[in-house]
């Protein structure tokens, strides 16, 4: 590079010419409005988010003392025999522990629901009675949501050998069901914009267009401040 017919070294940590001290400080603004707009959003969503639940949650602890007690009712069970399917559902983020005790549990939901006189067909490995019954037992539908849970059955009952629940699943279920049923949130992210929620639209979208404008704020920036100091950089 040279500025008037003069050779000149560039060290952008030790620049002592003006218009390479003009050039970093425009650097390092940028790069502080970047710094900002990415890592600051992320804190104020830290900030703003509070615990919320969602539906599932709420129908888990309404029968969830009646399921531990072994005195719920059909529909009880059912509702809890759904809630933990849907558990199931998230099958990429489950913890690979929590899926026996999930199974398990929604199992013998299955198996308490029928009558003595069919609970044989539960006794082993799941087969096409034992899993049309379960359909039958849980009242799914061949669409929406419905047949989604229908398609999750034949992977999620297994043998059921006792008419009680394990020590095990009364003592982690709660915990579990509250891991994957209860999610931060904020008005960032329950609002919508361009019809996506607000902070994947930010950080997808928002965060890429403004790199692109950085880039042209510096371009225009940076032809200012070589005029102005008679910079020209050799092609």
């Amino acid at each position: 590079m040279t500025q008037n017919n003069e050779q000149l070294e560039v060290n952008f940590f030790k620049s002592v010419d003006k218009h390479f001290k003009a050039n970093r400080k425009l650097i390092l603004t940028l790069a502080i409005i970047w710094a900002v707009a990415v890592f600051g959003f992320q804190f104020l969503l830290m900030a703003l988010e509070e615990p919320t639940p969602e539906k599932s949650y709420s129908v888990f602890q309404s029968v969830w003392e009646d399921m531990q007690n072994e005195n719920a009712t059909f529909e009880s069970k059912k509702d809890f025999a759904i809630t933990t399917l849907l558990v199931l559902g998230k099958n990429v983020v489950l913890n690979p522990e929590h899926k026996p005790i999930l199974k398990e549990s929604f199992s013998w939901a299955i198996y308490s629901m029928q009558p003595d006189s069919i609970k044989y067909l539960f006794n082993s490995e799941p087969s096409v009675e034992s899993i049309n019954q379960t359909i039958s037992s849980l009242e799914l539908d061949e669409d929406g949501l419905d047949k989604i849970l229908r398609d999750l059955i034949p992977s999620s009952l297994i043998a059921v050998n006792s008419e009680n629940l394990s020590d095990n699943c009364k003592e982690q279920i709660p915990s579990i069901m509250s891991l994957y049923l209860i999610h931060n949130q904020s008005e960032l992210t329950n609002f919508t914009f361009l019809g996506f929620p607000f902070h994947y639209w930010y950080t997808a979208q928002f965060l890429l267009i403004m790199f692109v404008i950085l880039c042209l704020i510096y371009a225009v920036l940076i032809e200012k401040i070589n005029k102005k100091h008679d910079f020209v950089e050799e092609t």
